[in-house]
């Protein structure tokens, strides 16, 4: 059975006020209604006035993912009765979007290639957050309302459904959010990125799962929907067109409701806004604000540095890490520094942390590089040491004397210590045993705590 799956992604834009009105969403309080004004409201008498930001925005995401930008678009009510706006309507664009047309060109783990067609990205108004009480969306006895997200500017992106699976999802997820990164556009943290999927197997309708946040859950949500379709397919039971919703403790989708379709929403022109006139003077100034995106410093690493495909992959896909490299390589080898932002980036990634969430700058990062490139300091010893340095790089001096590499008279001792003890692993070695040699030189580095290199120990190894 054939799969299709689309996407509708809304970014939260990283601008200081609302986009409609003056209220700030930077450092956003705790206590709910408080952010909130009679225009995100949508009281009688006010008028609402587009951010300028939020446009500025818009654009760059539209120019970075090669949209077709419109000259003249303008703002629709979507009309619907839920308690998340004020006013019973969301403004946001429908008939004549932002841009339309774009594409993103991908490419998987094992170098699998596709591009993505985007059909259109258009700007519009967050809702209100509901806090449900005594259960889930389906099961709470009553819902708060907080205004404070209501009217936070957001950047809808939807893709035709030219997903074929799950993995093809994530892949292009995690491109879009790296471009959105480098953009400057994207506001990182809870919900800031929230994705509709929708999901259909030739033979029933289209299913859609609102608002799943994070990547693994939209991977778990595809798969358990697809595998629920195949099933009421396979005993002939109809797919019906509904909204559902992912439950991540139970791993299951949960039905919202029927789904609506588009003139049930009741669009009309948005009467408190005029339309927007985008010239081409206006798009090229945007354009040239457009910093170096991913595919670019990706081909310009590998020209510039002579870095491996995979290297340059790594560092690029994260912005802040591409930044820091940028810093490292001017006082570092190139393939040495590009080794070690991998290895940093698997350590953030142990620790649940973005490099912005340490206090690992360039100048300490260089610092261990250059002790390791002078080769005063093992592998195994300053991978140990750059998992205490992102937390306390004051630390890094104390841990180089610490771990600093071993005399060879030292080391030599060790070695002979150790085939005394391990006589039939020495005899072993001896006889060209590949497996007594990685055991031994695992004996050596334990007795030296890590500070002896394991080229070095092999080699003493060898000699004997």
């Amino acid at each position: 059975m054939s799969v299709k799956i689309g996407l509708e992604t809304h970014v939260q834009l990283n601008t200081k006020t609302k986009i409609f009105c003056s209220c700030s969403i930077r450092d956003m309080p705790e206590e709910p209604n408080t952010r909130c004004c009679p225009t995100c409201l949508g009281m009688p008498g006010s008028k609402p006035v587009l951010n300028k930001a939020a446009l500025d925005a818009g654009l760059k995401i539209a120019l970075a993912l090669d949209f077709e930008i419109l000259p003249k678009f303008f703002f629709s009510r979507k009309t619907y009765f839920y308690p998340d706006m004020a006013k019973n309507f969301q403004t946001t664009q429908y008939e004549i979007p932002l841009a339309k047309e774009g594409k993103l060109d991908t490419v998987d783990n094992e170098g699998n290639a596709k591009t993505i067609s985007i059909e259109r990205i258009h700007l519009e108004e967050d809702p209100a957050k509901l806090h449900h009480m005594g259960g889930d969306v389906t099961t709470a006895t009553h819902v708060l309302v907080d205004y404070n997200r209501s009217g936070v500017p957001l950047c809808e992106i939807v893709t035709k459904p030219d997903f074929s699976s799950s993995k093809e999802v994530r892949t292009f997820l995690k491109r879009l959010s790296s471009i959105l990164e480098y953009l400057g556009v994207f506001v990182k943290g809870e919900m800031s990125m929230r994705t509709d999927v929708n999901v259909s197997i030739e033979g029933g309708e289209r299913v859609e799962i609102k608002n799943i946040s994070s990547f693994e859950d939209i991977e778990k949500a595809i798969e358990y929907e697809v595998k629920r379709q195949e099933r009421m397919l396979k005993k002939g039971e109809v797919v019906e067109r509904k909204t559902l919703m992912w439950d991540n403790a139970k791993r299951k989708t949960k039905e919202l409701r029927k789904k609506e379709f588009e003139d049930d929403y009741g669009y009309i022109f948005e009467p408190n806004l005029t339309k927007v006139e985008v010239d081409n003077a206006y798009i090229e100034r945007i354009r040239k604000t457009l910093p170096e995106l991913p595919q670019q410093k990706f081909e310009r690493y590998l020209k510039e540095f002579k870095i491996s495909n995979e290297l340059a992959t790594s560092i690029t896909s994260d912005h802040s890490l591409a930044v820091l490299y940028e810093d490292v390589v001017k006082e570092i080898e190139p393939k040495l520094a590009a080794t070690w932002m991998t290895i940093l980036k698997k350590t953030l990634f142990y620790n649940n942390k973005e490099l912005e969430e340490t206090k690992l700058d360039a100048k300490t990062f260089v610092l261990l590089l250059k002790n390791i490139e002078a080769k005063k300091v093992s592998d195994r010893a300053a991978e140990l040491i750059l998992r205490e340095i992102i937390f306390n790089p004051e630390e890094l001096e104390a841990l180089l004397t610490k771990n600093s590499k071993m005399e060879s008279s030292d080391l030599q001792k060790i070695v002979s210590d150790v085939l005394d003890k391990e006589t039939k692993a020495a005899e072993e070695l001896k006889n060209g045993n590949k497996k007594a040699l990685s055991y031994l030189i695992g004996k050596v580095m334990a007795k030296t705590q890590g500070k002896a290199d394991a080229k070095q120990i092999a080699k003493i190894l060898s000699n004997n």
